[in-house]
């Protein structure tokens, strides 16, 4: 029997300190190992629990490509976090990073988000 996986994702968790700030640099890559082209995508990353969404960054608000400008070609982003974005009870949260184009959405990174006390 063959097996199609259409699951992009990587998981990898983070850590970070409460009331601190984090800087999260990324290279988003095609299955080939080439950069992938941003270019035109809405990127999203959610910090949640089954009860709540906690901390959400989008291009707008705390995602910013590398160097700064538009999302282009080099795939290359930054996720920044301030002392308030980790104004919250430290535990361990879930967390994802989205990519959505057109119709299209696909999650590229997941996993557990761990917030310490400070």
């Amino acid at each position: 029997m063959a097996t199609i996986n259409t699951d992009i994702a990587q998981k990898i968790n983070i850590i970070a300190r409460e009331n601190n700030s984090a800087t999260i640099n990324l290279v988003i890559t095609n299955s080939d190992g080439t950069a992938f082209n941003l270019t035109g995508y809405t990127i999203t990353h959610i910090v949640y629990d089954t009860n709540s969404t906690y901390i959400t960054k989008t291009g707008s608000d705390g995602i910013t490509a590398l160097g700064g400008g538009d999302f282009d070609a080099t795939g290359k982003i930054v996720i920044s976090f301030s002392p308030s974005d980790f104004n919250i009870i430290p535990s361990t949260y879930k967390h994802k990073l989205t990519l959505s184009k057109g119709s299209s959405t696909q999650t590229w990174m997941y996993g557990n988000f761990k917030l310490n006390e400070d």
